[in-house]
């Protein structure tokens, strides 16, 4: 199977850079709604094809302007972060990155199927877990997706792919790469 990773649309907390990294839950811009309208000529979905968003608006947004008008599988897990990149325990998290609570997803996004994670999972996501934590959850986050045996899409931020990217064992990745708005990494598992 595929899989494909995307970086969100352009979001609000990235305008004025770093001057709102700290804003909760930032919307996408006028050209993160662009971005994320062309994502359907460029990456064009069919109604077989599975997404799963990290819970926070500006994924979500992506994601539902993306698939405007196709009916597909859309699933939310904090397993797609935003995940600090790399880890270092002495870094505050980011209010941007404060991921949405169960009942905010319920009532914002029924669309969007849950997946049931550890509930502390749902607390604090994955943004500071330790590098063994966050490779037990990624190893059962990959077995999950592969049972699909097709193209799963997963719309998430910059470090959680790197994080993954290193997870799946490609060597030396940095924040040199970083994926910039809706940039994606493919990788066959």
């Amino acid at each position: 199977m595929e899989l494909v990773f995307i970086r969100h649309a352009e979001g609000e907390h990235t305008s004025d850079w770093p001057n709102q990294l700290h804003m909760m839950q930032p919307a996408l811009t006028e050209s993160g709604i662009q971005q994320a309208e062309q994502m359907g000529t460029l990456y064009p979905l069919s109604s077989e094809d599975v997404v799963v968003a990290s819970p926070t608006r500006r994924t979500i947004e992506t994601v539902n302007i993306w698939s405007k008008d196709i009916s597909i599988q859309k699933y939310v897990t904090p397993l797609l972060g935003p995940r600090m990149f790399p880890q270092n325990p002495e870094w505050e998290p980011l209010g941007c990155d404060k991921i949405y609570t169960l009942d905010e997803l319920s009532t914002y996004y029924p669309e969007f199927t849950v997946l049931s994670s550890e509930q502390a999972l749902w607390k604090e996501g994955i943004n500071t877990i330790s590098t063994e934590q966050f490779e037990n959850q990624a190893d059962k986050f990959i077995r999950w997706i592969s049972s699909f045996k097709r193209t799963v899409y997963c719309v998430s931020h910059d470090g959680t792919i790197n994080s993954y990217r290193q997870f799946l064992g490609e060597p030396d990745v940095t924040r040199n790469d970083f994926l910039r708005e809706t940039g994606i990494f493919r990788i066959r598992i």
